[in-house]
């Protein structure tokens, strides 16, 4: 990796959780004993001088000393006027953390606030794989994992202008960048991480029963 090339990470911690109850922050939900949240950071924090957050609430991560980016209220509210940024999906997320990250940042990867099992050498290979793509993003039998990927800062404009269009979409977001999405397909990701663990996400509680293995018994 060149010394030129700066990448932040981003944790898109926005969702209401309302598969698993509704009013759930997902990324204080433990698994096998630790926070989700806690989890992640603890891959993130040694691959990445920066780490920040995507969230509309900034107290449940107070206790991180992270800086949490709140959706953008201005140039992007839904195109039929109805609703707020919240309910629009972590495209609402990308767009206010590309629309923060200095010049000094070449790119963000983002990671869903949900993911509790983050491989630390598939994160490496988002930082530093293809520097020039607009979008470097896994893909699992033709499923694009767009919240597991990382975003050139150069993307702002796009995100912004999905937004405004109406286009919440992630893979809408990808299929509008065509060329410019280089894709790591099944076979690069597993030599990465074998068992797919990476995007595996908490959505239900009985997933999250699944994974919360107790520690004891």
């Amino acid at each position: 990796m060149s010394a030129a090339w700066r990448v932040a990470a981003a944790i898109l911690a926005g969702g209401g959780g309302t598969r698993i109850g509704g009013g759930v922050v997902k990324g204080q939900l433990v698994v096998d004993g630790q926070r989700i949240i806690d989890r992640q950071l603890a891959v993130l924090r040694p691959l990445f001088a920066e780490v920040l957050i995507a969230a509309n609430d900034p107290a449940p991560w107070a206790d991180l000393g992270l800086r949490v980016v709140p959706d953008r209220p201005a140039g992007g509210a839904p195109a039929d006027g109805r609703g707020d940024r919240k309910s629009i999906g972590p495209i609402a997320g990308l767009d206010a953390i590309l629309a923060v990250v200095p010049p000094t940042i070449d790119a963000v990867v983002c990671v869903a606030g949900d993911m509790p099992f983050l491989s630390a050498a598939l994160l490496a290979h988002l930082r530093d794989a293809a520097p020039t793509a607009v979008a470097l993003v896994p893909r699992v039998a033709g499923h694009a994992e767009p919240l597991l990927a990382r975003y050139a800062r150069a993307l702002a404009p796009v995100a912004a202008d999905q937004i405004t269009a109406g286009r919440y979409a992630m893979v809408d977001l990808l299929a509008r960048l065509g060329a410019g999405v280089i894709w790591i397909d099944e076979l690069e990701l597993r030599a990465l991480d074998p068992e797919l663990r990476s995007i595996v996400n908490i959505n239900t509680s009985a997933e999250l029963a699944a994974y919360d293995t107790p520690q004891n018994g």
